[in-house]
């Protein structure tokens, strides 16, 4: 793997325009990600507060930028590229809405981007916009948790043979295991046609399971779960490790690996065993209970 950097950087050079993506990416996200995690574990007063006064224009989930290869080969450009993930959300209403809800757009976009390659081609993207209601949970009046409902879109922007589009119903339960330890379940009910991809449940299922576990201050290791109903390993894992490099602000050296289906839309019912490493700014509002 070294020595094939070392033959890409002799080969190759990143263009201009990939430097000026890739230089306003970190600054934008480094500017977004300093708000750091809050002291949760009150009552629904101080967790109204939190909500009302963050940024209502913030980052939605984890933003990173990594990079590697497909596991059991040796690396090349054709088996090895860059992933890229951005995403952000706008609180719509300072307002409590009925049934204390509070409403979200979010937008996540993912890349798979061919970086070992001469002209650097972009060979996915993958957009996921949703409009989503919130609603914080509470277990002895202290807050425990949160419901998300929400409509969400995804496809990646291709036309004919290569288009691949859905629509689902999402509901979102997170609930706080401990102060460091978190669960999140999510199910979805696709609506409407699934362009390209009339399958695509068949290998991402209708549900995700994702554990977050905060060993301290600079350790976080997350697991990813989506199981397809079916007696076939067909679904996905997704483990990833996070060590942080700035007490000032979310940022974490992170390492990713990825074994099963549907990692992105256009090869969706490929199977897929690759492992990444880079930097992601990561979004901890509410991930932790502490």
């Amino acid at each position: 793997m070294i020595q094939f950097a070392k033959d890409f950087q002799t080969k190759y050079t990143l263009n201009n325009l990939a430097l000026k993506a890739l230089a306003s990416f970190w600054m934008l996200f480094v500017f977004m990600s300093t708000n750091a995690q809050q002291d949760i574990s009150k009552d629904s007063t101080v967790v109204i507060n939190v909500i009302k006064t963050m940024p209502s224009f913030s980052i939605h989930n984890d933003n990173y930028f990594i990079t590697g290869t497909t596991i059991g080969e040796t690396p090349d450009a054709n088996n090895s590229d860059g992933k890229l993930k951005i995403g952000f959300k706008q609180r719509l209403t300072n307002k409590t809405l009925p049934f204390d809800t509070y409403l979200f757009f979010t937008y996540q976009q993912t890349a798979f981007w061919d970086i070992y390659k001469k002209s650097l081609p972009f060979r996915e993207t993958n957009y996921n916009p949703s409009l989503a209601l919130v609603k914080p949970l509470y277990r002895n009046k202290e807050f425990n948790g949160f419901l998300q409902f929400q409509f969400e879109h995804e496809s990646n922007g291709r036309d004919a043979d290569s288009s691949r589009s859905w629509n689902r119903l999402s509901l979102i339960y997170r609930r706080y295991l401990s102060d460091d330890f978190t669960g999140t379940l999510k199910v979805w009910l696709p609506v409407g046609s699934k362009t390209g991809n009339a399958d695509i449940t068949d290998y991402r299922g209708f549900q995700q399971l994702d554990l977050a576990y905060k060993l301290d201050e600079d350790f976080i290791f997350e697991a990813e779960m989506r199981k397809a109903f079916s007696w076939d390993a067909i679904g996905s894992l997704l483990l990833g490790a996070n060590y942080r490099i700035s007490q000032a602000s979310e940022q974490f050296i992170y390492l990713q690996y990825f074994l099963g289906y549907s990692e992105d839309l256009i090869t969706y019912d490929q199977h897929v065993h690759r492992i990444r490493i880079g930097i992601v700014f990561k979004d901890l509002f509410l991930k932790f209970r502490k």
